[in-house]
């Protein structure tokens, strides 16, 4: 098989997105059975942040 620059490119964007998966995931089962008020805090600020940069992107 041929090494091509796309391919490295798409194989480090995946990984990126894997790694990034598994964290939010490994949080978001934490505040699923822990409850833990610093983790909710993450999920509504990160939230909000998501929100605020979606509605600066569509204004």
């Amino acid at each position: 098989m041929k090494e091509t620059p796309f391919g490295a490119v798409l194989a480090n964007v995946m990984s990126v997105g894997a790694r990034g998966l598994g964290w939010f995931l490994w949080y978001f089962l934490r505040l699923i059975y822990r409850g833990e008020p610093r983790v909710i805090a993450g999920f509504v600020s990160a939230g909000l942040l998501i929100a605020a940069l979606v509605w600066a992107i569509v204004r």
